[in-house]
């Protein structure tokens, strides 16, 4: 194999990796998280002051979480209310 024919691969390789991280566990926008809850945006941001959600990661001037970090605030909801 031909060294550039060997860096294609490598960066394919690599690429690929990336992808399958993002996709188990994307990060998403404060829309998103919103929309999975079925609140608004300020009622998110809400939650977020009140520590009910976990803080964003900042990258840059970006808020992001975790799209498993919404899906465990929603675990633990369902986990903890009564049922009737």
């Amino acid at each position: 194999m031909r060294s550039a024919e060997r860096n294609l691969t490598k960066e394919f390789d690599t690429r690929t990796a990336v992808s399958e991280l993002v996709t188990a566990n994307p990060l998403i926008r404060d829309a998103d998280a919103a929309y999975m809850l079925g609140c608004s945006k300020a009622t998110f941001w809400r939650r977020v002051a009140d520590g009910t959600i976990p803080p964003a990661i900042k990258i840059g001037g970006m808020s992001r979480w975790r799209f498993k970090d919404i899906e465990t605030v929603i675990e633990r909801a369902a986990e903890s209310r009564s049922v009737a």
